[in-house]
């Protein structure tokens, strides 16, 4: 039987390129050669694509050349903006090309955290409380925003990028001093910032596999997460080996198991994801807090959704197939 041709699109112009190539090769590595054959591609990080063999190109040849090269799917291995947050997913949509994944709307939705956080509250999901500060308001009125920061939320407090990924323009600012600092860091990501209350408590995760047809996606054993070297689960927390302690089943009573993989669904369905998904949360007690949710979640060696998968009974190379069988029949 012909083989079915799979694309792996990796690299991207994003922070986020170096660990994109990460997941892109352990995705390669893994797709099941007995059903795939699979091309490697590369977005260079000026946004530029390479295919095997051949010379740079720009995205207006690179879509006809995925047509000639007869790919019937798309693997999507991208992180970060121009690649996890729809841009891509509506141009293979425009193009009647497979890809594994999210839609162009559901990505887009999910890679904003703002309006993210906004639908899962409407959907009845507990959030972090939070601010909007755009960086002419803060230079405008410093005095005010720090007394709303400190009266609202106290400290410690979250500062947030709304559109990145892997905790990239993220600071946990301990004292005004700090929060001035990290301020600035993360307005070097973009003019709007967010800032939300401090939730303390057990950092969880919670996978999501939404793969067959007419069955409700279905939440995947819970993982505690428990930095070593980190305060939180920065991105040398999630992409060094040996800096973070991935507890699998997370140790959380059965009660709060259900409810955070309850939440992790109705997530998933209310943004409108495909495929998979996996969410972040904080348990307030026996409560989880939602944080956001990851369309593209990683696949290197010590990525979340592996884990979990392989915790349910599911190999890496099974994983990937589903993933795949589910965006040829979608």
């Amino acid at each position: 039987m012909k083989k079915t041709h799979v694309a792996v699109l990796m690299g991207g112009v994003s922070s986020e390129h170096e660990v994109s190539l990460k997941s892109g090769a352990m995705v390669s590595g893994n797709l099941d050669r007995t059903k795939y054959d699979v091309t490697q591609v590369v977005i260079t990080q000026e946004g530029n694509w390479k295919f095997p063999g051949e010379e740079l190109i720009d995205i207006f040849h690179a879509l006809p050349r995925l047509r000639e090269l007869k790919v019937d799917c798309v693997f999507i291995a991208l992180h970060g903006p121009f690649g996890e947050d729809g841009r891509l997913q509506g141009m293979f949509d425009a193009f009647g090309i497979p890809y594994s994944g999210s839609g162009c709307s559901a990505s887009a939705l999910a890679m904003d955290k703002i309006h993210s956080k906004a639908v899962a509250r409407q959907a009845g999901v507990r959030v972090a409380d939070q601010v909007l500060l755009t960086r002419d308001e803060w230079d405008a009125n410093q005095p005010a925003i720090l007394a709303r920061v400190a009266n609202e939320f106290g400290y410690p407090c979250l500062i947030k990028s709304p559109c990145q990924g892997s905790s990239i323009g993220m600071a946990i600012p301990k004292d005004e001093a700090h929060f001035k600092k990290s301020l600035l860091d993360v307005f070097m990501y973009g003019d709007l910032v967010m800032v939300e209350k401090f939730v303390k408590g057990t950092e969880v995760t919670c996978a999501v596999l939404d793969v067959e047809d007419g069955k409700a996606p279905r939440a995947l054993p819970v993982i505690e997460i428990c930095p070593v070297e980190s305060e939180f689960f920065d991105y040398h927390a999630k992409y060094t080996p040996g800096a973070c302690n991935e507890i699998v089943p997370a140790r959380i009573s059965p009660e709060a198991t259900k409810k955070v993989q309850a939440v992790a669904e109705r997530v998933h369905h209310v943004i409108g994801c495909n495929g998979f998904s996996r969410s972040d949360m904080i348990l307030d007690g026996e409560d989880p807090v939602w944080i956001e949710i990851n369309t593209i979640p990683g696949m290197t060696e010590t990525s979340l959704f592996p884990q979990a998968a392989a915790a349910a009974g599911i190999s890496f190379s099974q994983m990937l197939t589903l993933f795949v069988e589910e965006a040829l029949q979608r």
